[in-house]
């Protein structure tokens, strides 16, 4: 999305003129990057190595989720105004959801982790993302594993997580220009 996009989605609130809302907007820009690179992409990585453990799926979707805090956050301290930037968090997280059902999975997963229950309309509960085990002698459980699979996965209303995160990943890197 460029700049534009984000500043009208975000309103101007704090803002003097749209030449200091384009400059917070690229230091935030590289805030983003940085919190992808060093903290989403490896964790969704670990989830990659592990793709039936649910904890480490609850944290790929917790570092995706909150992505969005880093675009909304005004890196000039000075400008920091939290019910502005919580304003500002739900509408690009509102937004994202929109864009893509790979974000919005992946957020309503952290957020019934989180909560045990999402206030969504879907008001997902966490016991309704779980582990499909592997078909593998001692782990494979009747009914829920599939024939074949050997590495198993983490599910979420029919989807494999893993492939959640990573599409809502591959969104997320759209993100940055």
């Amino acid at each position: 999305m460029a700049v534009a996009g984000i500043f009208r989605s975000m309103g101007h609130g704090g803002f003097r003129n749209k030449a200091q809302f384009h400059i917070e907007i690229e230091c935030a820009m590289e805030d983003f990057e940085r919190y992808l690179i060093e903290i989403v992409e490896p964790t969704v990585d670990d989830f990659r190595l592990k793709p039936s453990s649910v904890r480490v799926g609850f944290l790929a979707c917790v570092a995706i989720d909150h992505s969005v805090d880093y675009l909304a956050f005004p890196r000039n301290r000075v400008h920091w105004d939290g019910k502005e930037h919580h304003r500002r968090r739900a509408g690009l997280r509102k937004q994202f959801k929109e864009e893509n059902e790979q974000f919005r999975l992946a957020s309503e997963a952290a957020n019934a982790f989180k909560h045990v229950k999402t206030t969504s309309v879907r008001g997902l509960e966490a016991a309704e993302v779980y582990e499909r085990p592997p078909a593998m002698a001692g782990r494979a459980m009747a009914g829920i594993t599939m024939a074949g699979d050997m590495t198993g996965a983490v599910v979420v209303d029919g989807h494999n997580l893993l492939r959640v995160v990573t599409e809502a990943l591959r969104f997320l890197r759209s993100k940055v220009r």
